[in-house]
Protein backbone atom coordinates (compact mmCIF):
# COMPACT_ATOMS: atom_id res chain seq x y z
CA UNK A 1 0.00 0.00 0.00
CA UNK A 2 2.71 2.35 0.63
CA UNK A 3 4.33 1.80 -2.33
CA UNK A 4 1.41 2.63 -4.16
CA UNK A 5 0.97 5.82 -2.43
CA UNK A 6 4.72 6.59 -3.40
CA UNK A 7 3.61 5.96 -7.00
CA UNK A 8 0.69 8.20 -7.04
CA UNK A 9 0.24 11.15 -9.34
CA UNK A 10 1.31 13.39 -5.86
CA UNK A 11 4.84 12.08 -5.37
CA UNK A 12 7.81 14.35 -5.96
CA UNK A 13 9.46 14.33 -9.34
CA UNK A 14 12.66 12.59 -8.95
CA UNK A 15 11.61 10.21 -6.34
CA UNK A 16 13.37 7.61 -4.36
CA UNK A 17 10.84 5.02 -6.41
CA UNK A 18 12.21 6.50 -9.74
CA UNK A 19 15.72 5.97 -8.98
CA UNK A 20 15.10 1.97 -7.80
CA UNK A 21 13.19 1.41 -11.43
CA UNK A 22 15.61 3.26 -13.42
CA UNK A 23 18.40 0.78 -11.71
CA UNK A 24 17.11 -1.93 -11.60
CA UNK A 25 16.06 -1.52 -15.65
CA UNK A 26 20.13 -0.55 -16.09
CA UNK A 27 20.78 -4.05 -14.48
CA UNK A 28 18.79 -6.52 -15.84
CA UNK A 29 20.39 -8.45 -18.39
CA UNK A 30 19.15 -8.08 -22.02
CA UNK A 31 17.75 -12.23 -21.80
CA UNK A 32 15.42 -10.38 -19.42
CA UNK A 33 14.37 -7.60 -21.32
CA UNK A 34 16.98 -4.88 -20.22
CA UNK A 35 20.04 -3.01 -21.47
CA UNK A 36 23.01 -4.21 -19.59
CA UNK A 37 25.08 -4.98 -22.81
CA UNK A 38 24.00 -1.84 -24.84
CA UNK A 39 24.09 0.17 -21.64
CA UNK A 40 28.18 -0.88 -21.16
CA UNK A 41 28.81 -0.20 -24.79
CA UNK A 42 27.52 3.08 -24.78
CA UNK A 43 28.87 4.40 -21.47
CA UNK A 44 32.35 2.79 -23.07
CA UNK A 45 32.05 5.12 -26.49
CA UNK A 46 30.96 8.25 -23.97
CA UNK A 47 33.81 7.48 -22.18
CA UNK A 48 36.48 7.23 -24.94
CA UNK A 49 34.73 10.51 -26.64
CA UNK A 50 35.56 12.40 -23.34
CA UNK A 51 38.73 10.59 -22.93
CA UNK A 52 39.98 12.04 -26.62
CA UNK A 53 38.13 15.11 -26.69
CA UNK A 54 40.24 15.95 -22.98
CA UNK A 55 43.20 14.66 -23.92
CA UNK A 56 43.13 16.38 -27.48
CA UNK A 57 42.50 19.83 -26.21
CA UNK A 58 44.86 19.17 -23.23
CA UNK A 59 47.75 18.53 -25.75
CA UNK A 60 46.22 21.68 -27.78
CA UNK A 61 46.64 23.60 -24.56
CA UNK A 62 50.26 22.83 -23.91
CA UNK A 63 50.87 23.46 -27.71
CA UNK A 64 49.55 26.80 -27.18
CA UNK A 65 51.62 27.38 -23.84
CA UNK A 66 54.57 26.81 -25.27
CA UNK A 67 54.31 28.51 -28.21
CA UNK A 68 52.90 32.05 -26.08
CA UNK A 69 55.93 31.16 -23.78
CA UNK A 70 58.58 31.41 -26.47
CA UNK A 71 56.89 34.41 -28.16
CA UNK A 72 56.75 35.90 -25.26
CA UNK A 73 60.33 35.40 -23.89
CA UNK A 74 61.21 37.57 -26.67
CA UNK A 75 58.44 39.98 -27.43
CA UNK A 76 56.54 42.47 -24.77
CA UNK A 77 53.17 42.14 -23.91
CA UNK A 78 51.89 45.21 -24.51
CA UNK A 79 53.07 48.21 -26.07
CA UNK A 80 53.21 52.13 -26.48
CA UNK A 81 54.13 54.11 -29.74
CA UNK A 82 55.82 57.17 -28.66
CA UNK A 83 57.26 58.41 -32.19
CA UNK A 84 55.84 61.53 -32.03
CA UNK A 85 56.84 61.83 -28.06
CA UNK A 86 59.91 63.37 -27.47
CA UNK A 87 62.96 61.14 -26.32
CA UNK A 88 63.17 62.75 -22.33
CA UNK A 89 59.20 62.85 -22.16
CA UNK A 90 59.65 58.86 -23.10
CA UNK A 91 62.45 58.04 -20.18
CA UNK A 92 60.13 59.54 -17.78
CA UNK A 93 56.90 57.64 -19.41
CA UNK A 94 59.05 54.38 -18.63
CA UNK A 95 60.09 55.00 -14.80
CA UNK A 96 56.34 56.10 -14.24
CA UNK A 97 54.92 52.56 -15.72
CA UNK A 98 57.60 50.55 -14.16
CA UNK A 99 56.29 52.07 -11.23
CA UNK A 100 52.43 50.58 -11.77
CA UNK A 101 51.57 47.19 -9.93
CA UNK A 102 52.03 44.21 -11.80
CA UNK A 103 54.81 45.55 -14.27
CA UNK A 104 57.70 43.78 -14.41
CA UNK A 105 59.86 45.52 -16.96
CA UNK A 106 59.53 48.68 -19.39
CA UNK A 107 61.85 49.60 -21.55
CA UNK A 108 62.01 52.39 -24.76
CA UNK A 109 62.87 50.83 -28.16
CA UNK A 110 64.23 51.47 -31.71
CA UNK A 111 62.62 49.71 -34.83
CA UNK A 112 64.10 49.62 -38.39
CA UNK A 113 64.35 48.07 -41.63
CA UNK A 114 67.52 47.30 -42.61
CA UNK A 115 69.66 45.33 -45.81
CA UNK A 116 72.17 42.88 -44.13
CA UNK A 117 75.09 41.56 -45.32
CA UNK A 118 77.78 39.00 -44.95
CA UNK A 119 80.32 37.56 -46.41
CA UNK A 120 77.99 35.08 -47.86
CA UNK A 121 74.47 36.14 -48.63
CA UNK A 122 72.14 39.33 -48.16
CA UNK A 123 68.92 39.40 -46.75
CA UNK A 124 66.03 41.91 -45.09
CA UNK A 125 66.24 42.02 -41.47
CA UNK A 126 64.00 43.52 -38.75
CA UNK A 127 66.38 45.86 -36.14
CA UNK A 128 65.03 45.98 -32.57
CA UNK A 129 67.12 48.39 -30.58
CA UNK A 130 67.39 48.16 -26.43
CA UNK A 131 68.91 48.96 -23.64
CA UNK A 132 71.53 46.34 -22.29
CA UNK A 133 69.30 46.15 -19.24
CA UNK A 134 66.28 45.36 -20.96
CA UNK A 135 68.04 42.67 -23.31
CA UNK A 136 69.20 40.94 -20.06
CA UNK A 137 65.73 40.92 -18.76
CA UNK A 138 63.91 39.11 -21.58
CA UNK A 139 62.62 36.17 -20.14
CA UNK A 140 64.14 33.93 -23.10
CA UNK A 141 67.75 35.35 -22.39
CA UNK A 142 67.10 34.87 -18.27
CA UNK A 143 65.54 31.52 -18.99
CA UNK A 144 67.99 30.10 -21.30
CA UNK A 145 70.43 28.84 -19.01
CA UNK A 146 68.08 26.58 -17.69
CA UNK A 147 69.03 22.53 -17.90
CA UNK A 148 67.59 21.21 -20.65
CA UNK A 149 66.70 24.81 -21.99
CA UNK A 150 67.35 25.06 -26.17
CA UNK A 151 66.87 28.74 -26.47
CA UNK A 152 68.42 31.85 -24.75
CA UNK A 153 71.86 33.19 -25.75
CA UNK A 154 73.34 29.65 -27.61
CA UNK A 155 76.52 31.18 -28.67
CA UNK A 156 78.43 33.93 -27.59
CA UNK A 157 77.86 36.39 -24.78
CA UNK A 158 75.64 39.78 -24.29
CA UNK A 159 78.48 41.33 -22.07
CA UNK A 160 79.91 43.86 -24.10
CA UNK A 161 76.23 44.71 -25.65
CA UNK A 162 76.35 48.18 -25.53
CA UNK A 163 79.85 49.11 -24.15
CA UNK A 164 81.66 51.70 -26.16
CA UNK A 165 81.35 54.98 -28.04
CA UNK A 166 77.44 55.77 -28.76
CA UNK A 167 76.43 51.77 -27.78
CA UNK A 168 79.28 50.25 -29.55
CA UNK A 169 79.21 48.29 -32.69
CA UNK A 170 77.91 44.78 -31.04
CA UNK A 171 75.19 43.26 -32.39
CA UNK A 172 72.90 40.20 -31.81
CA UNK A 173 71.49 38.29 -34.43
CA UNK A 174 68.55 35.47 -34.04
CA UNK A 175 69.79 31.81 -35.20
CA UNK A 176 68.04 31.65 -38.37
CA UNK A 177 69.61 34.99 -39.51
CA UNK A 178 73.45 33.37 -38.07
CA UNK A 179 72.41 30.13 -39.52
CA UNK A 180 71.48 31.94 -43.15
CA UNK A 181 74.80 34.03 -43.59
CA UNK A 182 77.00 31.55 -41.77
CA UNK A 183 78.39 34.13 -39.40
CA UNK A 184 79.66 33.02 -36.17
CA UNK A 185 81.02 34.87 -33.05
CA UNK A 186 83.49 37.83 -33.83
CA UNK A 187 82.67 38.00 -37.54
CA UNK A 188 81.71 41.73 -39.27
CA UNK A 189 78.04 41.90 -40.39
CA UNK A 190 76.66 44.94 -42.52
CA UNK A 191 73.42 46.38 -41.95
CA UNK A 192 72.49 48.91 -44.43
CA UNK A 193 69.43 51.87 -44.04
CA UNK A 194 68.12 53.98 -46.44
CA UNK A 195 67.52 56.36 -43.36
CA UNK A 196 70.84 57.73 -43.35
CA UNK A 197 72.51 61.21 -43.25
CA UNK A 198 70.97 64.60 -44.28
CA UNK A 199 72.85 66.26 -47.02
CA UNK A 200 72.17 69.02 -48.83
CA UNK A 201 71.50 66.10 -52.23
CA UNK A 202 68.59 64.65 -49.67
CA UNK A 203 69.19 61.59 -47.66
CA UNK A 204 71.58 59.63 -47.62
CA UNK A 205 72.15 55.68 -47.37
CA UNK A 206 73.93 54.83 -44.27
CA UNK A 207 76.00 51.70 -43.86
CA UNK A 208 77.85 50.07 -40.78
CA UNK A 209 79.61 46.97 -40.06
CA UNK A 210 79.18 45.58 -36.87
CA UNK A 211 80.76 42.84 -34.43
CA UNK A 212 78.73 39.58 -33.76
CA UNK A 213 78.92 39.04 -30.26
CA UNK A 214 76.20 36.67 -29.36
CA UNK A 215 73.46 34.87 -31.43
CA UNK A 216 69.60 34.39 -29.85
CA UNK A 217 67.69 31.28 -30.12
CA UNK A 218 64.08 32.21 -29.52
CA UNK A 219 62.25 29.02 -30.74
CA UNK A 220 60.22 30.64 -32.99
CA UNK A 221 61.43 30.14 -36.59
CA UNK A 222 59.97 33.72 -38.00
CA UNK A 223 61.38 35.66 -34.90
CA UNK A 224 64.69 34.00 -35.35
CA UNK A 225 65.26 34.48 -38.76
CA UNK A 226 64.52 37.98 -39.41
CA UNK A 227 65.75 39.84 -36.18
CA UNK A 228 69.00 41.80 -35.34
CA UNK A 229 69.43 43.52 -31.84
CA UNK A 230 71.48 46.61 -31.50
CA UNK A 231 72.36 48.91 -28.86
CA UNK A 232 69.33 51.72 -28.97
CA UNK A 233 71.85 54.43 -28.68
CA UNK A 234 73.61 53.04 -31.66
CA UNK A 235 70.09 52.64 -33.44
CA UNK A 236 69.30 56.15 -33.19
CA UNK A 237 72.27 57.37 -34.37
CA UNK A 238 72.29 54.75 -36.96
CA UNK A 239 68.57 55.15 -37.85
CA UNK A 240 68.74 59.02 -37.71
CA UNK A 241 66.37 59.50 -35.18
CA UNK A 242 68.08 61.66 -32.57
CA UNK A 243 67.10 61.30 -29.18
CA UNK A 244 63.82 59.87 -30.05
CA UNK A 245 62.38 56.37 -29.49
CA UNK A 246 60.01 54.58 -31.83
CA UNK A 247 57.85 52.87 -28.67
CA UNK A 248 58.32 51.13 -25.25
CA UNK A 249 58.00 47.60 -24.44
CA UNK A 250 56.10 46.29 -21.41
CA UNK A 251 56.25 43.63 -19.78
CA UNK A 252 53.97 41.96 -16.93
CA UNK A 253 53.73 39.67 -14.20
CA UNK A 254 50.75 37.79 -15.09
CA UNK A 255 50.20 37.65 -18.83
CA UNK A 256 47.08 36.47 -18.17
CA UNK A 257 45.70 39.84 -16.74
CA UNK A 258 47.61 41.59 -20.01
CA UNK A 259 44.00 43.31 -20.89
CA UNK A 260 43.72 44.56 -17.69
CA UNK A 261 47.26 47.00 -17.70
CA UNK A 262 46.03 48.70 -21.13
CA UNK A 263 43.94 51.33 -19.60
CA UNK A 264 46.30 52.00 -16.70
CA UNK A 265 48.85 52.70 -18.99
CA UNK A 266 46.97 54.78 -21.51
CA UNK A 267 46.14 56.66 -18.49
CA UNK A 268 49.74 57.18 -17.27
CA UNK A 269 50.75 57.83 -21.34
CA UNK A 270 47.88 60.31 -21.47
CA UNK A 271 48.33 61.97 -25.05
CA UNK A 272 52.02 61.30 -25.44
CA UNK A 273 50.99 57.81 -27.31
CA UNK A 274 49.14 55.22 -27.90
CA UNK A 275 48.90 51.54 -25.92
CA UNK A 276 47.87 48.13 -27.16
CA UNK A 277 48.31 44.68 -26.57
CA UNK A 278 50.58 41.93 -28.53
CA UNK A 279 47.73 40.05 -30.04
CA UNK A 280 46.90 43.41 -31.93
CA UNK A 281 50.66 43.46 -33.57
CA UNK A 282 49.77 40.18 -35.49
CA UNK A 283 45.62 40.46 -35.34
CA UNK A 284 45.67 37.47 -37.81
CA UNK A 285 48.28 35.34 -36.65
CA UNK A 286 46.96 35.24 -32.85
CA UNK A 287 43.00 35.05 -34.59
CA UNK A 288 43.95 31.85 -36.53
CA UNK A 289 45.31 30.79 -32.94
CA UNK A 290 41.93 30.82 -31.56
CA UNK A 291 40.05 29.93 -34.41
CA UNK A 292 41.99 26.81 -34.58
CA UNK A 293 40.99 26.25 -30.62
CA UNK A 294 37.59 26.74 -31.30
CA UNK A 295 37.15 24.55 -34.26
CA UNK A 296 39.05 21.76 -32.65
CA UNK A 297 36.98 21.36 -29.32
CA UNK A 298 33.77 21.72 -31.94
CA UNK A 299 34.76 19.10 -33.78
CA UNK A 300 35.71 16.58 -30.78
CA UNK A 301 31.91 17.79 -29.03
CA UNK A 302 30.53 16.27 -32.30
CA UNK A 303 32.47 12.85 -31.18
CA UNK A 304 30.55 13.48 -27.57
CA UNK A 305 27.46 13.66 -29.28
CA UNK A 306 27.69 10.51 -31.85
CA UNK A 307 28.96 8.58 -28.75
CA UNK A 308 25.45 9.96 -26.74
CA UNK A 309 23.17 8.28 -29.82
CA UNK A 310 24.44 5.22 -28.86
CA UNK A 311 21.91 5.75 -25.37
CA UNK A 312 18.65 6.01 -27.78
CA UNK A 313 19.15 2.73 -29.16
CA UNK A 314 19.72 1.18 -25.86
CA UNK A 315 16.55 3.34 -24.26
CA UNK A 316 14.33 2.21 -27.66
CA UNK A 317 15.01 -1.62 -27.05
CA UNK A 318 14.47 -1.13 -23.53
CA UNK A 319 10.60 0.50 -23.68
CA UNK A 320 9.94 -2.37 -26.10
CA UNK A 321 11.37 -5.26 -23.91
CA UNK A 322 9.24 -3.33 -21.13
CA UNK A 323 6.01 -2.69 -22.45
CA UNK A 324 4.31 -4.52 -20.02
CA UNK A 325 6.27 -3.03 -16.56
CA UNK A 326 5.50 0.18 -18.19
CA UNK A 327 1.62 -0.93 -18.65
CA UNK A 328 1.24 -2.30 -15.14
CA UNK A 329 3.32 0.44 -13.30
CA UNK A 330 0.31 2.79 -15.11
CA UNK A 331 -2.37 0.67 -13.94
CA UNK A 332 -0.87 1.22 -10.30
CA UNK A 333 -1.34 5.02 -10.52
CA UNK A 334 2.29 5.69 -11.95
CA UNK A 335 1.96 9.00 -14.09
CA UNK A 336 3.22 9.75 -17.74
CA UNK A 337 5.67 11.97 -16.36
CA UNK A 338 6.85 9.53 -13.89
CA UNK A 339 7.26 6.94 -16.57
CA UNK A 340 9.14 9.82 -18.61
CA UNK A 341 11.53 10.67 -15.61
CA UNK A 342 12.61 6.89 -14.88
CA UNK A 343 13.83 6.37 -18.91
CA UNK A 344 15.49 9.84 -18.11
CA UNK A 345 17.56 8.83 -15.01
CA UNK A 346 18.34 5.72 -17.10
CA UNK A 347 19.98 7.64 -19.84
CA UNK A 348 21.77 9.95 -17.70
CA UNK A 349 22.78 7.65 -15.35
CA UNK A 350 24.70 5.80 -18.42
CA UNK A 351 25.75 9.41 -19.67
CA UNK A 352 27.24 10.35 -16.33
CA UNK A 353 29.33 7.08 -15.49
CA UNK A 354 30.91 7.68 -19.02
CA UNK A 355 31.56 10.95 -18.58
CA UNK A 356 32.96 10.20 -15.42
CA UNK A 357 35.21 7.11 -16.65
CA UNK A 358 36.60 9.63 -19.51
CA UNK A 359 37.70 12.17 -17.32
CA UNK A 360 39.62 9.99 -15.34
CA UNK A 361 41.20 8.34 -18.03
CA UNK A 362 41.74 11.60 -19.71
CA UNK A 363 43.50 13.20 -16.19
CA UNK A 364 45.48 9.68 -15.76
CA UNK A 365 46.81 10.71 -19.74
CA UNK A 366 47.54 14.22 -19.12
CA UNK A 367 49.58 13.72 -16.02
CA UNK A 368 51.52 10.59 -17.46
CA UNK A 369 52.38 11.77 -20.72
CA UNK A 370 56.33 11.50 -20.48
CA UNK A 371 55.69 7.77 -19.38
CA UNK A 372 53.69 7.50 -22.10
CA UNK A 373 55.69 8.83 -24.99
CA UNK A 374 58.85 6.92 -23.35
CA UNK A 375 56.56 3.31 -23.92
CA UNK A 376 55.64 4.53 -27.31
CA UNK A 377 59.08 5.21 -28.26
CA UNK A 378 60.56 1.74 -26.51
CA UNK A 379 57.65 -0.36 -28.40
CA UNK A 380 58.11 1.68 -31.58
CA UNK A 381 62.29 1.71 -31.28
CA UNK A 382 62.39 5.09 -32.32
CA UNK A 383 62.00 8.66 -31.74
CA UNK A 384 58.62 9.52 -32.44
CA UNK A 385 58.91 13.32 -30.78
CA UNK A 386 62.43 15.08 -32.06
CA UNK A 387 63.29 17.87 -29.94
CA UNK A 388 65.46 19.58 -32.79
CA UNK A 389 62.41 20.25 -34.41
CA UNK A 390 59.78 21.28 -31.81
CA UNK A 391 62.10 22.43 -29.22
CA UNK A 392 61.04 20.73 -26.41
CA UNK A 393 61.39 17.17 -24.76
CA UNK A 394 58.12 15.90 -24.35
CA UNK A 395 54.74 16.21 -25.33
CA UNK A 396 53.49 19.52 -23.99
CA UNK A 397 50.02 19.29 -22.32
CA UNK A 398 48.11 21.47 -19.89
CA UNK A 399 44.69 20.13 -18.08
CA UNK A 400 42.63 23.05 -18.26
CA UNK A 401 40.13 22.27 -15.14
CA UNK A 402 37.37 24.88 -17.68
CA UNK A 403 37.64 22.30 -20.26
CA UNK A 404 36.83 19.75 -18.04
CA UNK A 405 33.73 21.92 -16.46
CA UNK A 406 32.94 22.24 -20.19
CA UNK A 407 32.77 18.29 -20.99
CA UNK A 408 31.22 17.56 -18.11
CA UNK A 409 27.98 19.77 -18.52
CA UNK A 410 28.00 19.49 -22.26
CA UNK A 411 27.89 14.99 -21.88
CA UNK A 412 24.75 15.98 -19.39
CA UNK A 413 22.69 18.12 -21.45
CA UNK A 414 23.45 15.67 -24.21
CA UNK A 415 22.26 12.78 -22.26
CA UNK A 416 19.28 14.27 -21.13
CA UNK A 417 18.50 15.29 -24.90
CA UNK A 418 19.23 12.13 -26.40
CA UNK A 419 17.08 10.32 -23.88
CA UNK A 420 13.96 12.54 -24.34
CA UNK A 421 12.45 10.96 -27.21
CA UNK A 422 12.55 6.98 -25.86
CA UNK A 423 11.49 8.64 -22.87
CA UNK A 424 8.61 10.31 -24.49
CA UNK A 425 7.71 7.22 -26.23
CA UNK A 426 7.41 5.02 -23.42
CA UNK A 427 5.31 7.94 -21.41
CA UNK A 428 2.57 7.65 -24.45
CA UNK A 429 2.01 4.14 -24.25
CA UNK A 430 -1.38 3.43 -23.99
CA UNK A 431 -1.67 0.32 -20.58
CA UNK A 432 -4.43 -0.86 -22.69
CA UNK A 433 -2.61 -1.96 -25.97
CA UNK A 434 0.20 -3.11 -23.98
CA UNK A 435 -1.59 -5.59 -22.31
CA UNK A 436 -4.40 -6.39 -24.57
CA UNK A 437 -2.29 -9.87 -25.54
CA UNK A 438 -0.77 -10.62 -22.20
Amino acid sequence: MHDQDAMAGGAAPFSPYEFQIALRYLRTKRKHGGVAIIAVISTVGIALAVFALIAVMSVMNGFRHELMTQLLGSQPHLYADVRETPGETVEALVEQIEALDGVATAGPVVVGQVMARSQRAESFLQVLAMRPMDLERLDVVANGDRPGSRTGITHGSIDTFGEGRNGGDAIVLGAGVARFHRVNIGDQFTLLTASGAQTPFGVTPRRKAYTVTAILSSGVSTIDNGLAILPVEQAQLFFNRGENYDRVNIRVEDTTRISEFLLPIQQVMGNQGFVYDYTQSDPAFFGALQMERTMMRLVMSFIVVIATMNIISGLVMLVKNKSRDIAILRTMGITRLAVMRVFIIVGVLIGMIGTLVGIVLGFLFVTNIGPIQDVINLVTGAEVWNPDVYYLYRIPARLDWGEVIYVSIFCFVMSVLVTLPPAILAALLDPVEALRYE
